[in-house]
């Protein structure tokens, strides 16, 4: 076959594997730049279509514009877009929840956030934040809302927060960024949702493609294994 009839038989086959790729919308809050996991994750899974996004607006904006087969995303958020449906749960240490835990400068009180400045990553819509941060310390702070993790330490750094509301599994990431002397503080029965993968339709080929993520890829969605 000659070349120049070759390229637009080559250039229709590509279009036709990208519109029947299933469309894997990826939002989840770390120090890693969104490129980085993208790239990661589209190594590994072949045959979809992954974009991450690092901001809560554009992720959201994107789904009701372009909407995706499926979407990873922490629990709180995929809550947020019924359509689609939960078929794999990121775990930590076998549970699909974390320890909720406070990073500060000086000693604070989980009892009495009350009064607290406390800076948060919005997963939600400013909103609905408030709720949210309440089911998991249990009183209503006032809200510092950061676009991204990277926005936390300067919160502190700045006095513009008492503490830092994050999950245990961003612990030593966040605390390894500072050269200050931060403490910790666990939140009693605080517990945070991990990262869950929830689709439209039929997510067999994708939910197979998830558990062969390495560890490395694991680590960048915050979990160390999935459970249904």
């Amino acid at each position: 076959m000659k070349l120049h009839r070759a390229v637009p038989w080559l250039a229709a086959a590509f279009l036709a594997a990208q519109a029947s790729a299933d469309k894997i919308y990826v939002f989840f809050p770390s120090m890693a730049k969104p490129n980085v996991v993208q790239a990661a994750l589209q190594a590994k899974l072949s045959g979809h279509e992954v974009t991450v996004f690092g901001r809560l607006a554009d992720f959201t904006t994107m789904i009701k514009q372009t909407p995706p087969d499926a979407i990873l995303a922490p629990k709180a958020l995929a809550e947020q877009f019924p359509d689609f449906k939960v078929f794999l749960k990121g775990a930590r240490n076998g549970g699909a929840l974390e320890p909720a835990v406070l990073i500060s400068t000086k000693p604070v009180v989980a009892d009495a956030l009350a009064t607290a400045n406390v800076g948060v990553v919005g997963v939600l819509e400013r909103p609905a934040m408030n709720g949210y941060v309440k089911s998991v310390v249990g009183s209503q702070p006032k809200l510092k809302i950061v676009t991204k993790v990277e926005d936390l330490l300067p919160l502190l750094t700045f006095g513009s927060a008492d503490a830092i509301l994050v999950g245990e599994g961003q612990v030593d990431e966040i605390k390894g960024r500072s050269q200050a002397a931060l403490q910790t503080t666990d939140v009693a029965n605080g517990k945070i949702g991990l990262l869950v993968a929830s689709a439209k339709g039929d997510a067999s080929k994708l939910e197979a493609a998830l558990k062969t993520l390495g560890t490395a890829e694991k680590k960048m969605l915050g979990v160390d294994s999935w459970i249904k």
